[in-house]
Order: C-alpha cells, then structure tokens, then sequence
C-alpha cells in the first residue's frame, strides 16, 4: 500500500505563493513503484478533501496514472497529523506492508515507512528504489508487497 501525498510529491512546489499541477515526470515514477509491487493507493494528501476516490483516481489518470486509487485516509480529529490519519486508515484494514511518499515528516511512529520527498522536486528517479525497499519488507513475517 502506498500513502500518497500529493503537494510536492506528484505537484512539485516551486513558488511559495502558487501550488504547481501534477507533474508527469513525478507520476510515471509512482507507475514504477506501483508496477513494481503491486501495489494500490490510498490518497492521504489534503487534495482528498472533497473529492470522491473515483474523482483522485480520474485526476491522476489524467496525468498518466496507471495505477489503482484504492481510498483516502479518513481525516483526523482537529490537530491530528497525517500519521494519525494513516494509523487510523491501517487499523481498519489488512495491509502486509506499506510506505509513505511524503515531503513532510508528520508521519509521527510511522517515519520508518516514509520516503521523503523534496517538495521542489517531487518524486523522483532516485526515490524509487527507496520505496520499494521499504514495500518489500515485510510486516508481522508476511510476505512483502
């Protein structure tokens, strides 16, 4: 499972004053991270706000997503961070294994699984094998991805 940020993750940010839209390049490395383990998304990314997962998954399709969005994290109590919200989103459901693609570390315990991000650059070549490697370990001795 990959917890997916969006803002300086797929949409780089470049400008304090004006968010960029997804960028391709940053999306067709998500593609090889999924492609390489089989593995879904759930959207934990503010983006999720008022959209259905059928409209985040039409919106990253757009943009050359050939990948599954499976849900979005629910959102948290006010205060919450975005840790909070995926420990919530796993302990409803069974997850064999699972990383955060993020340019923040608001993940809180969960920082092991989080592959950071720079939020000028997005995802990145680079950051690929990294995400992988934490997908292929696996959770509670089950099989990885």
């Amino acid at each position: 499972m990959i917890f997916l940020d969006i803002d300086g993750v797929l949409a780089p940010i470049r400008r304090s004053d004006r968010y960029e839209d997804l960028d391709p390049a940053c999306v067709q490395v998500l593609n090889e991270i999924v492609a390489r383990c089989s593995a879904d998304v759930v959207v934990s990314s503010t983006w999720r706000y008022g959209k259905s997962v059928a409209e985040l998954q039409a919106m990253l399709d757009a943009k050359g997503f050939a990948g599954r969005v499976l849900d979005k994290t629910p959102t948290g109590p006010p205060g919450a961070d975005r840790g909070e919200e995926i420990a919530a989103w796993l302990a409803a459901h069974d997850v064999v294994g699972y990383v955060i693609i993020d340019d923040h570390v608001d993940v809180g315990e969960r920082r092991t699984h989080l592959v950071q991000t720079h939020p000028a650059h997005g995802l990145q070549p680079a950051d690929a094998p990294r995400a992988i490697a934490v997908l292929m370990r696996p959770l509670n001795g089950g099989p990885p991805c």
